[in-house]
Parts: C-alpha cells; sequence; structure tokens
C-alpha cells in the first residue's frame, strides 16, 4: 500500500503540534514502531531541506512531503524500516492489538491478502479510519505475510553486500569518466545533458557522503563533481552559478587537505587536494596559480597524471595570453605521456591533439 498519507498525516500533524503528539493520536499502540521506522527517513529528509526540522513549520513540512512523495526509494527505505519493526514483533510474540493491524495492512503489499482481509487496496483507508479489528485468523494471515516480506528484505539485503566491493576505486573511476564525458558534452554544445549528467554524479557522490562522510576518497570526487559543474555554468554563460559551485569547490578541497595533514594521510591523498585547489584556480582563470598547485601535486605523487595533464592546459592558456613556455609545456606532456595515457578522458586521440597544439606551438609561436 501506498506509504504517502499515513506519512503525510504524521508530519503535518507534528508540525502542528509535535512528532510524539502526532503519532501518537493516530497510531497510539504502534507508535513506538512508527516513529522508530520514521526518524532515518526524517532525518534524511533534514539533511536535504538544509538542515531544519522537517516539521519546525507547516511550509517545511509540506516540502518534505513532496520530497517524500517524489523519492521512491525513500518510501521504500520507510517501507523496509516497518517490515523489520513488525517481524521483530511478530518474531517476539507479542499481541499485534488493533493499531498494530493497522500498520501491517499499510505495510503489506499483497495484493491477493488485502482483498481477502479488508475488500482490496481501494477500501483500505476507508477501513482504517473507521478502526480494524480483524479474526485472529486474519491477524495470523498478516503476520504471515509480513514476516515473508521481511525475510525477502533481508535476503536481498544479503545479495547486495556480497556484490559490494571496495567502493572508493570504482567512484574514483566513474567520477572520472562522468567528468569527461561531460567535457565531451560542452565541446558538442549538450550543456543540458552534461548538466543532467553531472547532476546524477553528484547525487550518488551525496548518498555515499551520507553513509561515511569520514571517505576522503568521496569528500575528493565530490569537490571534483563542483568544479565540473563550474565549467559547464561556465560554458552556459551563467557566471553566478559557476562561481557558486566553484565556490563549493574550493571549500570541499581546502576541508580534504586541512583533514589529510592533520591525520597523516597518503602522498596521494594530499596531492588529490592539491590538485583540486589547483582546479579551483584553474577554472577563475589564474593559471599561475594553478600551475604551482599541480607542481605541488606532481612533486607529492609524482605519478599523478591528471596534475600533469592540467599543467600542460594550464600552460597552454598562458601560452594564449602571450606568456610562452615550451620547456615546460613539453616536461608536462612527457610525463603525462609516461604515466597516464589511456586513462579516463586520456587515450591516444587526447593524447595526439595535445602534441598537435604543442606541435603548432612550436612552429609558430602561437596557439
Amino acid at each position: 500500500m501506498n506509504l504517502i498519507p499515513i506519512f503525510k498525516k504524521v508530519v503535518i500533524g507534528a508540525a502542528e503540534a509535535s512528532l510524539d503528539v502526532a503519532g501518537a493520536a493516530l497510531l497510539p499502540g504502534a507508535w513506538p514502531i512508527l516513529k522508530s521506522a520514521l526518524e532515518p527517513v526524517l532525518e534524511r529528509l533534514k539533511e536535504r531541506l538544509g538542515g531544519e526540522d522537517v516539521t519546525a513549520t507547516p511550509e517545511r513540512a509540506q516540502e518534505a512531503i513532496a520530497e517524500f512523495e517524489a523519492d521512491q526509494h525513500l518510501q521504500e527505505m520507510l517501507r523496509s524500516n516497518l517490515l523489520e519493526q513488525l517481524d521483530a514483533l511478530v518474531r517476539g510474540q507479542e499481541t499485534i492489538n488493533a493499531d498494530v493491524q493497522k500498520l501491517m495492512l499499510i505495510v503489506s503489499g499483497d495484493q491477493k491478502l488485502l482483498k481477502e482481509l479488508v475488500g482490496g487496496v481501494e477500501r483500505i483507508e476507508q477501513r482504517l479510519d473507521e478502526g480494524v479489528n480483524l479474526s485472529d485468523k486474519a491477524v495470523e494471515k498478516l503476520a504471515l505475510a509480513v514476516s515473508r516480506q521481511a525475510q525477502n528484505s533481508r535476503q536481498f539485503r544479503a545479495v547486495a553486500l556480497r556484490e559490494m566491493g571496495p567502493v572508493a576505486q570504482l567512484v574514483e573511476r566513474q567520477v572520472s569518466r562522468l567528468q569527461v564525458r561531460a567535457v565531451e558534452l560542452v565541446e558538442q554544445g549538450a550543456l543540458d545533458r552534461a548538466s543532467d549528467e553531472l547532476q546524477e554524479g553528484l547525487m550518488l557522490i551525496a548518498v555515499l557522503l551520507n553513509e561515511a562522510p569520514t571517505d576522503f576518497s568521496l569528500r575528493l570526487q565530490l569537490g571534483f563533481i563542483y568544479k565540473t559543474i563550474a565549467q559547464v555554468f561556465d560554458a552556459a554563460g551563467n557566471v553566478e552559478q559557476a562561481k557558486a559551485y566553484i565556490n563549493s569547490a574550493e571549500k570541499v578541497f581546502r576541508l580534504v587537505k586541512d583533514d589529510v595533514s592533520n591525520n597523516q594521510k597518503s602522498a596521494l591523498d594530499v596531492a588529490n587536494a592539491v590538485h583540486g585547489l589547483g582546479n579551483v584556480h584553474h577554472q577563475r582563470g589564474d593559471f599561475g596559480a594553478a600551475i604551482e598547485n599541480y607542481k605541488l601535486a606532481a612533486s607529492l605523487y609524482p605519478t599523478h597524471i591528471y596534475a600533469w595533464h592540467d599543467m600542460f592546459a594550464a600552460y597552454y592558456e598562458l601560452a594564449r595570453r602571450g606568456q610562452i613556455n615550451l620547456d615546460a609545456m613539453r616536461h608536462a606532456l612527457t610525463m603525462l605521456k609516461q604515466t597516464g595515457q589511456g586513462a579516463p578522458g586520456l587515450g591516444a586521440q587526447h593524447i595526439a591533439r595535445l602534441e598537435a597544439t604543442l606541435r603548432t606551438l612550436e612552429k609558430d609561436g602561437t596557439p
């Protein structure tokens, strides 16, 4: 059954009084179960809506309801939580009172059983408002259905856990590919598609960071996504949004840099943060500062392929402005070819374009 109606009633009631008052008024005999299942969902919505309690005002409650209605994953998160809570009650052979029966009917997805017990989904809300008092046999069937669903959920969770491998390297590869793809789309003029793909990547990083906010790799990838979104807005001529996202990227990279310095992380962790700050300077047009950061990143981690790549790009931007340093460009390109050819975005065609750019500069003295 749809969980949106009960979510609405609780959240709107909580905005008018308090969460416990609203919940106890709605389902007094099952409120502890519903509250325990709701709390992680409300916390997720609180984070999405800027950190303010989603029941602080009626307006905030409506925003939370709209988010919940639009996000099936959140709805299923609530359903999964409820199934676990209800199954624990059934396995503990505790009394299944009328309010718990209501909650079981709401959570159950067994259409055939619902039709048998209350006349189908379309009649559930009417029956819930009128009150539920099922026979012992009906309660037994309902409890069995809930336990079966909970067991299936646990089996799927076990499968998911078995399939989950190391996240850090996977995310780094995917974000690198995503950034390369976004730049290609920008070059093709497909700015909306680039923005959409980056927003999806941002959502993925945000979900993972919510689970593990101490993950340095995820923090770095968040910064790189922000940086690439800034590039897209810059290409679209939206200066304010480009500025906002590059500021967000800078904040992330500085936080990461400070944190890795304080926690004695690896040279690569520090180099990645410094490289990210170089990207911030690069996007702002301060190519000299960008180069200094890229040099530092490469000195900390000599095989940092993207530091060498972006260093070449920054020297090229200076050359376009009359400050040509061919030796530095040759060195950056040589190191790039030695360390990173074939990495996402650095295939043979891309390297060939960089070589052609350098040859043009060597021959003509201008880009």
